[in-house]
């Protein structure tokens, strides 16, 4: 049969060739996309499941601050088995502090504002964090799963046969888990959140363009800093936590703010005013949304992430006992 005038030998081919190339290259691309972004969701997730050892030691105990204690076992609402210290108030309680720290951290950081509460007359139970010194766990959250902990804690303080009024004090993501369980709470009369962030996304997003813009930071690191903050990243961490243990943070990664309309409890909100991790503008976010009006807001000069008390703890003690003693009705 002969061939149309004008088309040469292999001209109809030629777009078939060239447009299985182009969905081989993208099909590629799209491969080496999905394995980038798993590769960094894991990488980014792997420090929140399984044990970690950095988070397990303590040196020191309830003696080391003249205090009385025991070491009591009890559970959080989900079943984790938990540790944690009951430290009995001087004199007559005015009421139950139920405080919670930051993550790296175990109770025993906690000890030197237990020790300034016990004194002002509240009794204190001092919680590990599921994951955290001696309490079980094999994945750990911004807040979110912590949140069951302290519920625990108060539940914990009920079964005592402890009456009075219930406060929490929590430190970072103990702050955003006191926030929480708080919400879900009407056991709960007023809480102290110390570096309350108003999602956990904004944290990771803080901390990411802080080693980014610091000269200090190695060239390597910085590296790995900019490809973590390329667009969709916090997206990609969300669904690998979620494929990994099941709990699906949200969007933002547990959103403060959002629980925080809920809470109709004064609240004193404390912030250093160097704080890079969780600015003082964050924080204001997380009081803002409160629905309660009795929200102050103490900022330590000069204080960074976690170093509130260290810095001023005369300040920082004399605070929140004034706070505590205002709202607790005693």
């Amino acid at each position: 049969m002969p061939k149309p005038p004008g088309v040469e030998p292999g001209a109809a081919v030629q777009p078939r060739v060239y447009r299985r190339r182009v969905w081989r290259w993208a099909g590629a691309l799209a491969a080496a996309l999905v394995l980038f972004y798993a590769l960094i969701g894991y990488v980014s997730t792997s420090p929140l499941i399984g044990e970690n050892p950095r988070w397990r030691g303590m040196n020191r105990g309830p003696a080391d601050f003249g205090l009385q204690g025991e070491t009591v076992s009890l559970q959080s609402t989900d079943g984790i088995a938990l540790k944690a210290w009951w430290l009995p108030a001087h004199g007559t309680p005015r009421g139950t502090v139920v405080i919670a720290h930051g993550v790296d951290h175990t109770r025993q950081v906690m000890l030197p504002r237990a020790a300034f509460l016990v004194h002002g007359g509240y009794n204190v139970l001092a919680l590990d964090l599921r994951g955290h010194g001696e309490s079980a766990a094999q994945y750990v959250s911004p807040g979110y799963l912590e949140a069951r902990d302290v519920l625990g804690g108060i539940r914990y303080v009920r079964s005592r046969g402890v009456g009075g009024p219930i406060a929490l004090l929590g430190v970072s993501y103990g702050a955003a888990a006191s926030l929480l369980a708080a919400a879900q709470s009407s056991d709960v009369r007023a809480i102290v959140a110390d570096g309350p962030y108003p999602n956990a996304k904004a944290v990771f997003e803080n901390i990411n363009r802080h080693f980014v813009h610091n000269p200090k930071t190695p060239l390597w690191m910085r590296v790995a800093f900019v490809v973590a903050s390329a667009p969709g990243i916090p997206a990609a961490c969300m669904l690998v936590y979620y494929l990994r243990t099941g709990v699906y943070l949200g969007t933002d990664w547990v959103s403060v703010v959002s629980a925080s309309r809920y809470i109709h409890v004064p609240v004193l909100f404390i912030s250093g005013s160097s704080d890079w991790i969780v600015p003082t503008a964050q924080v204001r976010q997380v009081q803002a949304a409160l629905a309660c009006d009795r929200k102050p807001l103490l900022i330590i000069p000069g204080a960074q992430h976690d170093t509130t008390f260290s810095t001023a703890p005369a300040l920082y003690s004399q605070s929140v006992l004034d706070f505590l003693h205002s709202n607790l009705g005693n």
